[in-house]
């Protein structure tokens, strides 16, 4: 055989691959949390520790919670008396949010389209004071999804190492925590997880 490769198309649904997809982030989040060495993983999740948890999305009592994983049918397990839920179940804000508590990010804004508190554009220079459109993402957003969907198969902490050598030439790599805000104020934080 000339050819070792065997190149197979496989159709998933939408709904299943967006499940996959949220598991594969949330393993990902907990394999750096236990690197990081700051404590155990916790993936199943009772309706009162959600709601103490306070998440954007979810109601903020236990009966409410187990009201909206009944409507919604989320994945539960029976653990002594309580049911518990996983947590790639939660709707995409709560769930974002989760994740970047684990990571130490900042949460993503509840709000959708709020601006975030700018400081005045009097005391910067020109350069600065030109302001780009909402929609604009900075110049390293397209290289890190062209990674993301290539060669780092959907892993983001791949794409992020190999990010620096796919910059335009002048693009300055942000911090994390700057790209993580980026990401989630583009709406593009839900995509990855998912």
């Amino acid at each position: 055989m000339s050819n070792p490769e065997l190149n197979l198309t496989v159709q998933v649904p939408a709904d299943e691959w967006a499940y996959a997809q949220r598991r594969l982030t949330y393993l990902e989040t907990m394999l750096l949390h236990v690197v990081r060495d700051l404590g155990e993983v916790q993936e199943w999740f009772d309706a009162g520790e959600l709601a103490a948890l306070r998440l954007p999305g979810l109601p903020a009592s236990r009966a409410g919670v187990t009201g909206r994983a009944k409507a919604a049918r989320w994945p539960r397990r029976r653990i002594g008396r309580h049911l518990v839920y996983h947590v790639t179940s939660l709707p995409a804000p709560a769930f974002d949010a989760l994740i970047a508590r684990i990571l130490d990010l900042p949460e993503p804004d509840p709000i959708e389209g709020a601006l975030p508190n700018l400081p005045a554009l009097a005391g910067l220079a020109p350069a600065a004071r030109e302001i780009e459109p909402e929609n604009t993402a900075p110049a390293w957003v397209l290289p890190l999804m062209r990674l993301m969907r290539g060669p780092a198969k959907g892993s983001l902490s791949l794409a992020w190492r190999s990010l620096p050598d796919h910059l335009p030439k002048g693009t300055i790599l942000p911090s994390v925590t700057e790209a993580a805000t980026v990401l989630v104020n583009l709406g593009l934080a839900e995509k990855i997880a998912r």
